[in-house]
């Protein structure tokens, strides 16, 4: 059986995009929402693929976009919207 799949679509200022695809990364929700915090103090993603580690200043970034959306996203996200235009 196959893991379902996660991405992440990164929107840079300069209207590049980069997706990337990757396994569960943690096991539980407290873990993940503790990386997410780390993240974000750094405002640096570094992401390992293809045998290197990319490194993705957060000052370059538009936008991001996570999938699947975590079943507990926390309080501060605005849940059952859509992207227009």
């Amino acid at each position: 059986m196959t893991e379902p799949s996660r991405g992440l679509r990164i929107h840079f200022v300069d209207g590049a995009t980069l997706s990337v695809s990757f396994p569960q990364q943690r096991d539980n929700e407290i873990a993940a929402e503790l990386m997410l915090e780390a993240v974000l103090k750094q405002r640096m993603l570094m992401i390992e693929a293809d045998g290197c580690l990319h490194f993705v200043p957060f000052e370059n970034i538009k936008y991001m976009s996570v999938f699947p959306a975590p079943e507990k996203p926390g309080k501060t996200v605005i849940r059952g919207a859509r992207i227009e235009g």
